[in-house]
């Protein structure tokens, strides 16, 4: 068997990965980067990317159906699924065209072929071709995460699929049951009805996207439900009956539901099965790798990041992850902080926050005050004809202190940074009221809700 040395094997090539490789190699480290399947990982190929870039063409064929709202007559409308696809995937092509460029660059060997972990030192990459042994000091598990099955129902890739068969956009007509209304299902909600299919939600938990703030989740429900998205809450998919060239969906918390296609989205899991860490010892939670703040595992020198530990499954939490592990493996200490992560549904109202719920600040014995502010009151909202949404400041009662950001509107995902900067630096809502934002732009809803909240914290003293 071949043999290679290195001084760090990346296992996955998914964000967190190639972060992970590129901060190394930048260090003078000699780095290695394993990936079976394409660089870029779930993110880049068949999450993230392409499903933003069909969202932007349904966001668009959505404007022009109203474009006369706007003093625009833009005749007969006409959507292209082909062209819609071919276009994500060229997007996806450029973006892992320029991933694979920068690689090269800096000098990281990528290594075609499955990982096994013979030993905390030593890693077995096996191809169709060959088989390679190779030593490192250091090893970064970065192997992503998976479709989590529902027990008894086959995906048979037509008729039941997952977000990567529906990527596709092989069938536009007919019904459609979505389940999970988590931010995946919402978004692919919007696509398939934007091009026409009739679609259902159906969402085990009391409300779309769970965890978030419960008011947006409602206003989200209702902008949904006005594009006629049919939604159900409390609802559990008990099973999946094949009647001819339909599908019956036997549902808990509602009577059962005939369509044509189920696309499955309830959650996601660790890949970890295969890769040997059983047998050098390495510890589970769960079924995620346990690390600690410095993405450290049990063993030393062996580091995990990304979805397989299972922390928060987001390609910039992967990133950032993967910074932290690629200077650890180079010899630094760097820390991971979860308490600022900023979280997006790219549906239309988008759906973004950062920080803590009012709900969760008071589960956790904070003395927390709230200040909303509504997106009609936006001057350039009304520009936009965009008035449907709601931002809301989460922050300590007396202090000011800023614990969250919850919005719903266009482009709300564009609003996040400040804030998420705002909770890493511990900032106050005075901070970003004393703070000269642009007018008009959708940021001043930001300035609104802390210069709303620095007027209640005085009415209150």
């Amino acid at each position: 068997m071949n043999r290679k040395s290195f001084d760090i094997i990346v296992v996955g090539a998914g964000v967190g990965g190639y972060t992970a490789a590129l901060k190394a190699a930048a260090r003078g480290k000699s780095v290695a980067l394993v990936e079976a399947r394409l660089v870029g990982g779930t993110c880049l190929n068949v999450g993230c990317i392409p499903t933003k870039a069909l969202l932007e063409s349904s966001r668009a064929l959505r404007t022009l159906r109203k474009a006369s709202e706007l003093g625009i007559e833009a005749g007969k409308v006409e959507a292209r699924p082909e062209a819609m696809v071919k276009r994500s995937q060229s997007v996806v092509g450029v973006l892992r065209k320029g991933v694979e460029d920068l690689l090269a660059r800096s000098g990281i060997e990528i290594l075609k072929g499955s990982a096994r972990l013979t030993a905390p030192n030593l890693v077995r990459v096996v191809s169709e071709e060959a088989s390679l042994e190779c030593e490192a000091g250091s090893i970064i598990l970065a192997t992503g995460s998976s479709w989590i099955d529902l027990p008894g129902i086959e995906i048979d890739e037509e008729r039941i699929i997952t977000s990567d068969h529906a990527l596709g956009l092989g069938r536009i007509d007919g019904d459609m049951l979505v389940v999970g209304g988590g931010a995946v299902g919402c978004e692919f909600a919007e696509i398939y009805s934007a091009l026409g299919s009739s679609i259902t939600i159906v969402e085990m938990l009391e409300q779309l996207v769970p965890g978030e703030d419960t008011e947006l989740a409602r206003r989200l429900e209702a902008a949904l439900k006005r594009k006629g998205i049919g939604v159900l809450t409390r609802t559990r998919v008990a099973g999946i009956d094949r009647t001819g060239e339909r599908l019956t969906v036997r549902l808990d918390g509602a009577d059962s539901i005939e369509t044509d296609r189920v696309r499955l989205g309830v959650g996601r899991k660790p890949n970890t099965e295969g890769l040997g860490l059983e047998d050098i010892g390495l510890e589970l939670e769960g079924n995620a790798i346990k690390v600690d703040s410095g993405m450290r595992t049990n063993i030393p020198g062996i580091f995990a990041v990304g979805d397989v530990t299972g922390k928060f499954m987001l390609a910039h939490v992967a990133l950032a992850q993967g910074i932290v592990a690629g200077q650890n493996a180079s010899g630094m200490d760097s820390v991971m902080e979860y308490e600022a992560v900023p979280r997006c549904v790219y549906s239309d109202p988008e759906l973004a926050a950062v920080g803590l719920t009012e709900s969760r600040a008071r589960e956790l014995g904070v003395d927390v005050s709230v200040h909303k502010v509504r997106l009609g009151q936006i001057g350039r909202a009304l520009t936009m004809g965009e008035t449907f949404g709601l931002a809301k400041v989460v922050y300590e009662s007396g202090s000011g202190k800023v614990l969250g950001f919850h919005a719903l509107g266009p482009h709300a995902s564009e609003l996040l940074a400040e804030v998420t900067l705002a909770i890493r630096s511990g900032l106050s809502v005075k901070d970003i009221a004393g703070t000269i934002h642009p007018h008009p732009t959708l940021s001043e809803i930001i300035w609104e809700c802390a210069d709303g909240a620095l007027g209640d914290i005085a009415r209150a003293t």
